[in-house]
C-alpha cells in the first residue's frame, strides 16, 4: 500500500484545521525522468517495429549485393620507385676534379632531375596526352561512347562528341594515380583498369615512358649547352676565359654522356608491376555491410514515421458539414 500524503503545516491560518494538502508534481520539473522515459519509449517503438527494420535491412543488403555482384571489376597495377642517385656523374667529376664546383657556380648540375619535376611531368595533361596518343587509347578509354561495330562515335552531334581531353581527363581522374611518401622519398606509381594484365602493363610503361622523356630532356638540355659553349671558346682569345669556358664544356659533355648511358634517368624500379591476382573494387563485403546498415536506419526512421503517423490526433469534423 502507497505511503498517504503527509500533511503540510499551514502558519497563515489558510486552510482549516485538520485538512490535509496533497502536492502533485508535474513530470515537466523532472528532466531527467523525462529523458529516461522518451528514451526508453523509442526503444519500445523501435523493438516494436523491429520486423520492419528487418525487412529493410535485408532489402537494402540484397540491393548491395547484387550491385556489387554485377558492378565491373577494376585491378590496379603497381609500380614503387626511387629517385634515381647520379653516381655516374659524381664518378666522372670525381676524375674530372673541380669541375663539378665551377659547374655549380654556373648553375649546371650533373645530377638528374629531383622528384618535384619528374612528379609534375608525371601528373601533366601533357604527359597523358602522348601517353594516350602513343598507346592509342582514346577509343579504350572512352569505350562507353564508342560504337566499336560501326567504327564511330555514339554521339551523332559533331560537337558533343568526345576528344582527347576527355580522355585526358578520365586518364587522371579513373586510371592513374601518384603518391609520394615524403619520409622515405618512395615514389608509388597506380594504374586502375578493369583488365589486370593492361593495368600492370600500363604501370611498367607510364615508367618507362616518364623516365625516357626526362632523359631526353637532359640530354637536350645539355647538348644545347655544349652547342653554346663551343662557339663561346671559338669566339674569345683570352686564355683564362678558354680555360673557363672548356671546363664547363667538359661539365656539359659529362651530362651527355650520363643521359645518354641510363636508362633510370629520373626514378630507379624498386618494384616494377606485376599482374594483379585480385580486384583492387569493388569491396563486396563492404558495399554489402553498408547496404546492411543503411537499410536498417531507414526501416528505423520508417517505424518511427510510422508510430507519429497513427499516433495524430483525428480532424475534427467542420461545424455544420
Amino acid at each position: 500500500m502507497a505511503n498517504p500524503p503527509k500533511a503540510i503545516s499551514d502558519p497563515q491560518g489558510a486552510y482549516p484545521e485538520g485538512e490535509r494538502v496533497v502536492c502533485i508534481i508535474a513530470r515537466d520539473v523532472l528532466p531527467l525522468d523525462r529523458k529516461r522515459s522518451d528514451f526508453s519509449a523509442l526503444v519500445a517503438i523501435a523493438w516494436n517495429g523491429r520486423w520492419l527494420v528487418l525487412v529493410f535491412a535485408l532489402v537494402f543488403g540484397v540491393l548491395s549485393a547484387t550491385f556489387a555482384l554485377l558492378a565491373t571489376e577494376w585491378y590496379e597495377g603497381e609500380v614503387v620507385l626511387t629517385p634515381a642517385a647520379p653516381k655516374n656523374a659524381q664518378g666522372l667529376a670525381a676524375q674530372f676534379g673541380g669541375i663539378g664546383a665551377l659547374a655549380g657556380l654556373a648553375g649546371l648540375t650533373l645530377a638528374a632531375p629531383n622528384t618535384a619535376e619528374p612528379i609534375a611531368v608525371l601528373k601533366s595533361r601533357e604527359f597523358a596526352r602522348q601517353f594516350i596518343e602513343e598507346q592509342g587509347l582514346l577509343h579504350v578509354l572512352l569505350a562507353d561512347d564508342w560504337d566499336a561495330k560501326a567504327g564511330r562515335w555514339k554521339q551523332s552531334n559533331p560537337k558533343r562528341q568526345p576528344d582527347i581531353r576527355d580522355a585526358i581527363k578520365y586518364f587522371d581522374k579513373r586510371v592513374l594515380t601518384v603518391q609520394e611518401d615524403k619520409r622515405t622519398g618512395l615514389v608509388t606509381v597506380h594504374i586502375e583498369w578493369k583488365d589486370a594484365v593492361v593495368a600492370a602493363n600500363w604501370a611498367n610503361l607510364v615508367v618507362d615512358r616518364l623516365n625516357e622523356q626526362m632523359r631526353s630532356r637532359a640530354l637536350d638540355e645539355a647538348q644545347t649547352n655544349v652547342d653554346y659553349l663551343q662557339k663561346a671558346l671559338a669566339a674569345t682569345n683570352v686564355v683564362a676565359v678558354e680555360q673557363a669556358i672548356s671546363k664547363l664544356l667538359e661539365t656539359e659533355m659529362q651530362k651527355v654522356m650520363v643521359a645518354r648511358g641510363t636508362k633510370e634517368f629520373a626514378f630507379r624500379i624498386i618494384d616494377p608491376a606485376q599482374v594483379p591476382k585480385f580486384r583492387s573494387r569493388p569491396k563486396r563485403s563492404l558495399m554489402v555491410s553498408i547496404g546492411l546498415l543503411v537499410g536498417g536506419l531507414a526501416g528505423l526512421f520508417a517505424v518511427y514515421v510510422r508510430h507519429a503517423v497513427t499516433r495524430r490526433p483525428p480532424i475534427m469534423p467542420l461545424l455544420g458539414s
